[in-house]
């Protein structure tokens, strides 16, 4: 039944599907999974219950088609995470769950965009990136906190709390199979990612934390396929460990007898390793520029720069 069901799914939806149990499967994104798309958690159990529609609205109404999604749950607010949402609500008329944290804007584009990048590119985030999700506005029925729970029949999965990425970001733990869907924690080589504004390194180093304690047997990401122990933990650790190293490098640019400014550093791209003259990206740049400025504070407070008052930053002497 289970291996039935299996095939049915991979050839309806005309993607990528990772059978995790009989009732729990992932469905493969667009653009395998990568920005700006991601992979989508389908439980077929009792009631059918998608966490998160960002895997590409092609997908997403095959979907809708074929399993009538009865409920979604979004796991934060990154449209690309959330931007099939307003396709499931006119297919199947879908149930909709969001963070606590984020309900004030994540179903609007207008408000995203003043929540995610300074005012100056609102409008160039707009017209570039959504476009690229497919996300429209849409509503939601209900909002989750911490300890929230979400049963579908054979499953209930339980939120927690895992900010640093966005302040409403969430992982979802299925205890009883010890299934941990761990959404933007997502393991990559890159490492983490907290460029909006709201993002923050310590919060991200203690979500790590927290999901490091957990017996977990499966794990979930948004943009890889699953995983299982030892290789989890031994990920899990080596993308902790690109935040000190990010530290290091960012470090490396400060001067010791010079002052530096953010700017400055930005265009040396530590983070993603770009030209932006040859790449005037200036979304991405934003980005960057957020994520240089929170290593920056963080050494600040660490006592390893020091900061002149007028935004530049030079080592601290021994």
């Amino acid at each position: 039944m289970a291996n039935h069901m299996h095939r049915d799914i991979s050839g309806s939806l005309g993607t990528r599907v990772s059978r995790v149990t009989d009732t729990i499967f992932v469905i493969q994104g667009n653009n395998r999974a990568r920005s700006p798309f991601s992979n989508a958690v389908c439980i077929l159990d009792r009631t059918s219950l998608l966490m998160d529609s960002g895997c590409g609205l092609d997908i997403i109404r095959r979907a809708g088609s074929a399993l009538k999604i009865d409920s979604v749950v979004l796991s934060h607010s990154h449209p690309d995470h959330t931007s099939g949402t307003w396709l499931l609500q006119e297919l199947c008329g879908s149930e909709v769950s969001v963070p606590r944290q984020g309900s004030g804007s994540i179903a609007a584009a207008d408000r995203l965009a003043s929540r995610f990048v300074s005012s100056d590119l609102a409008a160039l985030w707009k017209e570039t990136y959504l476009p690229l999700t497919g996300f429209r506005d849409f509503s939601f029925t209900a909002e989750y906190g911490e300890g929230s729970e979400f049963s579908t029949g054979e499953n209930r999965f339980i939120a927690i709390h895992t900010p640093g990425h966005l302040q409403d970001h969430y992982c979802m733990w299925e205890p009883d199979r010890k299934i941990l869907v761990g959404f933007d924690i997502d393991l990559s080589p890159f490492g983490p990612w907290y460029g909006n504004p709201e993002s923050d390194i310590v919060r991200f180093e203690r979500s790590l934390e927290l999901i490091m304690r957990l017996p977990v047997e499966t794990y979930i990401s948004s943009h890889a396929r699953p995983v299982k122990p030892p290789h989890f933990m031994k990920r899990l650790k080596a993308y902790a460990s690109v935040l000190h190293a990010r530290d290091e490098s960012i470090l490396s640019l400060i001067p010791q007898d010079s002052w530096i400014g953010v700017e400055e550093i930005v265009e040396r791209s530590p983070i993603y390793g770009i030209d932006y003259r040859l790449h005037p990206d200036r979304i991405l740049k934003f980005g960057e520029e957020q994520m240089v400025a929170k290593h920056i504070r963080r050494l600040v407070v660490m006592g390893r720069v020091t900061e002149d008052g007028y935004g530049k930053y030079r080592q601290s002497s021994r």
